[in-house]
């Protein structure tokens, strides 16, 4: 009986082997694991199926694991090298410890990925910074020893052209008015602001000259030092990336299907995406990305930001809001300004064909038009969105830049058709001086109001960041 017996198990094992040898010959590993649990079960002091589950659950040797089924894998090849014999242990040995070192090399991998989207999200950090101490000493150096220059003259302008409205409309006396007097007012109050400031108010600024040099040359400094962080990150880039690919090439290639996210190049998009929740000031999922993402800490990287655009530059700022009666408003939206998008360029594209289109259609519906207030309005409009004052304007993004010149434009466009309008024809229809004219010059300046924008903008933008 007992013989027979060890030869039923001696037959059932062989069958057992067979069928999961099939399998692996065809790399059905899923119906592997079936035969293979089975072996462990009907003879646990017998090594082969412990070996088996381990090539069943790694793919022989080429599947990807992570670190918590490699723990379960671990136990099992474990098991199965104390069940082995002498000779058979070495050979299992050598397997493993190999299939070890390809998923070492997958972890070597996920470390340089981490180090260089910490290196992009950094260099996107002293990129900022360079934006906000360029900002300060931008406002600095309008500021010498001998006192202020000559600057905001946009607006100047600005209010020269709303106090001429005013005077034009008193000498044509209307109900446009109420709208010519508040401005006009305004234009007046601007004008005043600019002469206060730029002439008599000159020796409230005045400063000893080794003062000036020294905190200019303290902001010039750190922008030096901060080019200098800059160029080692991207020499440290170059490095790490040569180190990746190097490791890439290391790693079997059935493995690359499993971590397709390690060998994807989109660090870059990664660190933006990164330093956008920061400037959002969205915590929750700053940490979330800044920990998962790179080998950065949360609050040691926070410091160092807050540092960078706060604390060190506080000598220059005491020089700017000790010096200048004004303050800058703008100051945080021209710190964290955003790129212009491929979007943006497409929104452009639509613009124009609008404001062609319009041009087009208002050809073919001259009639329509009174010539000689749609003459002069025209050229208000395109001198409007020419001399938009963007420094004093809203530039926290592209779209704020050119909501804010659009309404300028169309504002002062429509202001002067109707004066010129009225004084023509002595009337003026609501809908049609404040409603239909308004919609006209918003079709017909919408392109081209974006085209200047897009341009003032970016401009704005190269300043900041050279």
């Amino acid at each position: 009986m007992k013989k027979s017996s060890k030869t039923s198990s001696k037959s059932t094992l062989k069958k057992l082997k067979e069928e999961i040898e099939l399998c692996f010959s065809k790399e059905c590993y899923y119906d592997a694991k079936e035969f293979a649990e089975k072996v462990m079960k009907l003879f646990p002091k017998n090594s082969y199926g412990y070996v088996a589950y381990v090539k069943v659950i790694t793919n022989n040797y080429n599947k990807y694991l992570k670190q918590d089924e490699l723990k379960e894998v671990r136990k099992t090849f474990d098991i199965a090298y104390e069940l082995s014999s002498k000779n058979e242990k070495i050979a299992l040995k050598q397997m493993f410890d190999d299939y070890l070192y390809d998923l070492k090399e997958v972890e070597n991998l996920r470390k340089i990925k981490k180090d260089i989207v910490s290196k992009e999200f950094m260099k996107n950090v002293y990129n900022d910074s360079l934006v906000f101490i360029n900002q300060n000493l931008s406002a600095a150096l309008k500021y010498g020893s001998n006192g202020a220059k000559i600057k905001n003259g946009y607006d100047a302008i600005k209010g020269l052209f709303f106090l001429c409205l005013l005077l034009y409309n008193i000498i044509n006396f209307n109900y446009l008015l109420i709208l010519t007097i508040p401005f006009g007012i305004f234009g007046i109050i601007t004008m005043y602001s600019f002469v206060e400031m730029n002439f008599f108010g000159k020796g409230k600024y005045r400063l000893q000259k080794n003062m000036y040099q020294k905190v200019v040359n303290n902001a010039s400094d750190r922008l030096l030092n901060i080019k200098q962080e800059i160029k080692k990150i991207n020499e440290n880039l170059e490095f790490l990336k040569l180190q990746k690919a190097s490791s890439i090439s290391k790693i079997p290639e059935l493995f690359l299907n499993d971590i397709s996210d390690l060998t994807s190049n989109d660090e870059k998009k990664i660190a933006d995406q990164i330093f956008s929740t920061f400037t959002e000031k969205d915590v929750v999922r700053f940490s979330y990305l800044l920990e998962n993402n790179t080998n950065l800490n949360v609050d040691e990287i926070t410091s160092f930001i807050k540092e960078e655009t706060e604390s060190k530059d506080d000598e220059l700022l005491k020089y700017i809001n000790s010096k200048i009666s004004e303050k800058k408003s703008n100051q945080n939206e021209a710190t964290f300004m955003k790129k212009i998008k491929s979007l943006n360029v497409v929104e452009l594209v639509v613009a124009m064909v609008i404001s062609v289109f319009s041009i087009i259609v208002l050809i073919n519906n001259f009639n329509e038009i009174n010539v000689n207030a749609f003459i002069f309005a025209v050229v208000t409009g395109v001198l409007s969105m020419l001399i938009y004052n963007i420094d004093t304007g809203k530039h926290a993004s592209f779209n704020d830049t050119f909501g804010d010149n659009l309404l300028s434009t169309v504002f002062n466009a429509t202001l002067v058709y109707d004066l010129v309008y009225y004084k023509t024809t002595n009337e003026l229809p609501v809908m049609y001086g404040f409603v239909q004219v308004p919609i006209i010059f918003v079709l017909v300046f919408i392109g081209f109001v974006m085209l200047i924008s897009l341009l003032k903008y970016n401009y704005l933008l190269k300043k900041l960041r050279s």
